[in-house]
């Protein structure tokens, strides 16, 4: 069965080759170059800004796949610790806790308690110098990102100028030649550069804006993060100095005498009970 297929094509392909000669020479000079050779003559000039721009996508892509991560810039086992010292409005060792350990949440909460002098506590003042250390340090990561951005919406405008080009070297050759024979192929020559640098522009732009987007809403959620953080940090240190921590351990230790008189009170005798007058 299947070498009687076999037969049968072979069969209607000598058929073919025999009436139509021409058509399969057309096909052997169209695949005598191979999709990079076409992709480089027409591409021409416009080939290396466009193999700068894959690069440049590429590498922006790895870098924040493993930049932009949550523990990149928080981590709980590192913030706890500068939590207590804050409850425990020990400032100073917050601050070398801080030091310790390099991390934008870290560089955000030094900078806010590097507002508190001499024991003093402006939360104004702290909650701008959160403020501004936030910026700087978020600010840093998310220049990585928008380089996709300029990448994505700078590729589809070198692909339009080389389309441009085509167009305009394809109506140059037929203003001076007109049409048929070799002004013909110089003009679909012309055209097709046009539609490669503009397939070209929208390979390069659809991946790396789609990257931008992702990442810009990953970066979004671990900048929300990172706030709340130095809300947490905030809200910590004005109830410490209000004692807001030292009423709450007095209030357990009371609860538990009491509990602990209850139970005394249980294993005392009954108290006798007073005669009813009659």
């Amino acid at each position: 069965m299947k070498l009687g297929f076999n037969r049968s094509l072979l069969f209607f392909a000598l058929t073919f080759a025999c009436l139509y000669p021409e058509m399969f020479v057309s096909i052997a000079q169209a695949q005598s170059k191979s999709l990079g050779d076409q992709l480089v003559d027409s591409l021409g000039v416009f080939m290396f800004p466009f193999a700068i721009l894959v690069i440049g996508g590429f590498t922006l892509i790895i870098y924040n796949s493993i930049a932009v991560r949550k523990k990149a810039f928080v981590k709980d086992d590192v913030v706890a610790p500068i939590m207590q010292e804050v409850q425990n409005l020990n400032i100073d060792g917050a601050l070398a806790l801080c030091d310790q350990y390099k991390l934008p949440v870290t560089s955000v909460l030094k900078g806010g308690l590097a507002r508190i002098q001499d024991d003093e506590l402006d939360i104004e003042q702290i909650e701008k110098g959160l403020e501004e250390s936030s910026g700087i340090e978020l600010s840093k990561p998310f220049t990585w990102i928008n380089m996709l951005n300029t990448i994505g919406s700078i590729a589809p405008m070198i692909g339009l100028l080389g389309t441009v080009t085509g167009m305009i070297g394809a109506f140059t050759v037929l203003t001076e030649s007109g049409m048929g024979g070799e002004s013909s192929k110089q003009m679909a020559g012309n055209i097709g550069s046009a539609l490669w640098t503009t397939a070209a522009g929208l390979v390069v732009a659809i991946p790396t804006l789609i990257s931008y987007f992702l990442f810009k809403t990953k970066f979004g959620n671990i900048v929300a993060e990172v706030n709340k953080v130095a809300g947490e940090m905030v809200f910590t240190l004005v109830r410490a100095a209000r004692g807001g921590f030292d009423q709450e351990e007095a209030g357990e230790e009371y609860y538990e005498e009491e509990e602990v008189v209850s139970e005394e009170e249980e294993g005392l005798p009954p108290s006798p009970e007073l005669p009813s007058s009659q």
